[in-house]
């Protein structure tokens, strides 16, 4: 019947001690007489534990040897390091799973393997639990919660090369020179809020840049008028032309 042992028994078998009598077990374990009665009929039935009748006073409860001995496997095995079914049950847990016949069924363990490393767990403070109404609800800490959401191992970054110091944050390693080449030297920061170089005037504004779109938008009207000059220009120089050869045509008749 030991093969059975649940981490309710556990639990139960942790509440009782030598001042605890029949009739205080329910105060004991959060729970109503009827409720432990059946605890208690559970674990005399594993052969857990041992009733005395004292008459007319109160029934004691005496752990087992095989109480004792499940006990102290318990103990033994809460100072092994975490595994990777371990890791699972934090998981399942951290996923909204609250009572041990959950993670049994989830899982397929056995019972007795399931009490024991719920009993790990629990002395690792990776989980807690409350008794309540002859049952068990179990709990992640802050501690498991962590533990299932990072596998319990923090991410560092890959540690220096031996003798090379590790670069300030946001900057990177300089590169080693080459045989016979200088040394590669690291471009010049720009610090946050140096002045900026100035823009050109608008005279010098180049086509198609943005400080020289306004300057020829500016001389258009300039050009265009002297565009005009040249036509006025050209006409007058034709007049001229055709009135010296009106008068030389002229002058040559007289």
């Amino acid at each position: 019947m030991t093969d059975e042992i649940t981490f309710m028994d556990l639990a139960s078998l942790l509440k009782i001690t030598p001042d605890t009598p029949m009739e205080k077990l329910g105060t004991a374990l959060n729970a109503t007489i009827f409720d432990a009665s059946n605890v208690a009929g559970t674990l005399k039935q594993k052969g857990l534990i041992e009733f005395t009748a004292n008459y007319p006073g109160p029934n004691a409860i005496v752990i087992t040897e095989a109480g004792k001995a499940a006990m102290q496997e318990a103990e033994a095995k809460s100072t092994s390091p975490t595994d990777a079914l371990d890791e699972s049950l934090l998981i399942q847990m951290s996923g909204g799973k609250r009572l041990p016949v959950e993670l049994q069924n989830t899982l397929g363990l056995r019972p007795r393997d399931l009490a024991m490393r719920l009993y790990k767990l629990n002395k690792q403070n990776l989980i807690t639990y409350e008794l309540k109404n002859g049952g068990v609800e179990l709990l992640l800490t802050e501690q498991g919660f962590l533990h299932a959401k990072g596998g319990g191992r923090p991410i560092q970054p890959p540690p220096p090369a031996p003798g090379q110091a590790m670069p300030p944050f946001g900057q990177s390693s300089p590169v080693p020179p080459r045989p016979g080449m200088p040394a590669q030297q690291a471009p010049p920061q720009v610090m946050q809020g140096a002045p900026q170089q100035p823009a050109l005037p608008p005279h010098l504004g180049m086509p198609g840049t943005t400080p020289g779109a306004a300057p020829n938008q500016a001389a258009a009207p300039h050009a265009h008028a002297a565009g005009t000059g040249n036509k006025v220009l050209a006409i007058v120089l034709v007049i001229v032309i055709i009135a010296i050869i009106g008068i030389l045509v002229y002058t040559h008749r007289i």
